[in-house]
């Protein structure tokens, strides 16, 4: 016979005692402030290598156009009066843009003045004469 304290009847239940709870209001909003802030800086990091990369893409380009200038001053022994005269002669791509897909700002500077030309980008926001201005000048080694 047997009783209701045997193993074969006794059955078992999850305990519900005061040491099993859920995650409490405050327990909640500390974590989504935490993954607030994690998301943060990774969206400011990620923003950030854009920049760069459209930085280091555009003086790339720059450097391509440079070159194309030095050959075609090495073939006809002057300055081209424009990016056009270069892209004509097959030493670079017609209508080079930067990053922004904003045509680079080129001007030949007079005979004996150094540099012997201009080679600008306006950077991000477009403008002439402001900080975020890319100079060829300022990346030739």
């Amino acid at each position: 016979m047997q009783t209701s304290d045997t193993p074969a009847r006794r059955r078992r239940r999850p305990h519900r005692g005061p040491h099993r709870r859920g995650f409490s209001l405050l327990e909640l909003s500390l974590v989504i402030a935490i993954m607030g802030i994690l998301m943060t800086i990774v969206t400011v990091n990620l923003v950030g290598g854009a920049a760069s990369a459209r930085e280091s893409s555009t003086v790339a380009s720059m450097n391509t156009i440079k070159t194309g200038i030095d050959r075609y001053m090495a073939q006809t022994g002057s300055l081209p009066g424009g990016l056009n005269d270069l892209a004509q002669a097959q030493l670079i791509d017609p209508n080079p843009t930067d990053a922004w897909e904003r045509p680079f700002f080129y001007a030949p500077n007079p005979a004996g003045q150094t540099p012997r030309f201009q080679l600008i980008s306006m950077g991000d926001d477009g403008v002439p004469q402001t900080e975020d201005d890319i100079n060829i000048w300022d990346h030739v080694d």
